[in-house]
């Protein structure tokens, strides 16, 4: 079971040097827990697009440096593009240049949105696509170093958690996984802007794979808000200090050494354990190729198995074991960045962490071999990416057949085994101590 920990005495008090009611501040601030909604985040939510198109839910106002201020009026359409490498604004019959090729705007009432038309997703992935989406918060919109629109959302921490828990999660799985979720993404998210890991200059978090998935308010529901608020402050903390509460969805049954993902990450403790996905052990070194092909093609019971938890969601059906077959054509375009090298005629496995998952491997070719390192460099060496890099290879006549199992890199919890820990009854807490277990419950500010 968890406690909640205390550092030099006070219960509430980690210190995070990032943004303050919209002010950026060089030297480290404290932020008291009674006014969390003070604790503001920058969302980059765009940067490949060169139209955008926004509509207005509410009446905001469009500031421009030195300009005057335009209001936007409830149900009006605006277009932001690119003309002559300046950043301009069609309105009806309104064309504004942006100063500076930079804007902001902003809701002239409390939790006003925007719909902002096609915002890509998943990009780089098999699930790569475009939906419309709506988002609340200030809007800042310029121009970036590839002179594409780069937009970034600016609101409440727990706001922004509440953009994210239900996509990451499924805003239908039950409260106490949704819960535990929401302290995950919260850790996350606060390691993110004190390390400034996947921050820019004018933005501290992404909203895609890279970081963590925020969609604003289209998937949100009364139960996901809910996990948010009854949560509110808690991260993950070893030592006293917050760590790195990383997720993925699916584990394939078997959680993954951290130095074996990413070894130029921080190790919290937890992360130096990889387990089985059960409250069972499995003796079985899945590191050994041939301990590895038993495990895949088996039916072990473990919380993230749909064949013994079938209550688990769609979206978890297919990847706890999956198949993918390659072609002639497929292995010819495999690495296109070295199209000298030819087919892929075999593919060895050299390294393997404790979950099986590849991280050192030998692509062979008609012409010369390639060696890569890095679990999300190998599943990325296929297009679409793989869902894992834990499989077997079978090299058969004009082709390659892949079996694997789960989707992601396997360190920290797994999503789909949260979902059934918390249909068969168990707290947010105990869900949480399972997947990260050298951890302590903390308040974050």
């Amino acid at each position: 079971m968890f406690r909640i920990a205390k550092i030099f005495g006070v219960a509430a008090t980690v210190i995070l040097p990032f943004l303050v009611t919209g002010k950026s501040y060089s030297q480290n601030v404290f932020v008291s827990s009674s006014n969390p909604k003070e604790l503001t985040v920058r969302v980059r939510i765009i940067n490949t697009l060169d139209t955008l198109k926004i509509i207005f839910n509410n009446d905001w106002k469009l500031k421009s440096k030195e300009k005057d201020e335009k209001i936007f009026n409830n149900s009006q359409e605006a277009v932001f593009l690119i003309i002559n490498d300046k950043l301009e604004i069609i309105n009806e019959n309104d064309r504004i240049d942006c100063d500076n090729n930079f804007c902001e705007l902003k809701s002239l009432i409390a939790e006003g949105t925007i719909k902002i038309k096609n915002v890509p997703y998943g990009v780089g992935w098999w699930w790569e696509s475009k939906e419309d989406r709506i988002y609340e918060g200030d809007v800042s919109i310029y121009i970036n170093e590839k002179m594409k629109l780069e937009v970034v959302i600016s609101l409440p921490l727990e706001q922004y958690l509440k953009g994210v828990v239900p996509y990451e999660i499924g805003s239908d799985s039950p409260l106490e996984a949704l819960k535990a979720q929401a302290v995950a993404a919260r850790s996350e998210a606060v390691i993110a802007l004190l390390s400034k890991l996947y921050g820019g200059t004018r933005y501290d978090l992404t909203s895609d794979v890279e970081c963590q998935v925020f969609s604003g308010n289209i998937k949100r529901t009364s139960n996901s808000d809910r996990a948010v608020d009854e949560t509110q402050n808690l991260i993950l903390a070893e030592k006293g200090k917050p760590i790195n509460a990383y997720y993925a969805s699916n584990c394939g049954g078997h959680s993954e050494l951290i130095k074996n993902v990413w070894g130029d990450r921080p190790a919290a403790e937890s992360y130096k354990v990889s387990n089985y996905d059960s409250d069972e052990n499995n003796p079985k070194d899945l590191s050994k190729e041939e301990n590895l092909r038993a495990w895949v093609f088996s039916n072990p019971p473990s919380y993230c198995n749909p064949n013994v938890n079938i209550e688990l969601p769609n979206w978890t059906q297919n990847n706890f074991r999956w198949k993918r077959e390659f072609g002639t054509e497929e292995l010819s375009n495999i690495n296109l960045s070295e199209k000298n090298l030819g087919k892929l005629v075999n593919l060895n496995i050299l390294k393997r962490g404790t979950s099986g998952r590849a991280y050192h491997a030998k692509f062979i070719f008609e012409k010369d071999s390639l060696e890569i390192n890095g679990e999300l460099k190998i599943r990325q060496m296929f297009n679409p990416p793989l869902r894992s890099s834990c499989f077997v290879a079978d090299i058969i006549k004009n082709g390659l057949v892949l079996y694997g199992a789960g989707w992601g890199h396997g360190v920290g919890m797994c999503q789909s085994g949260a979902i059934t820990m918390a249909r068969n009854g168990n707290s947010f807490k105990e869900i949480l101590k399972h997947y990260y277990r050298k951890a302590d419950l903390q308040t974050a500010y």
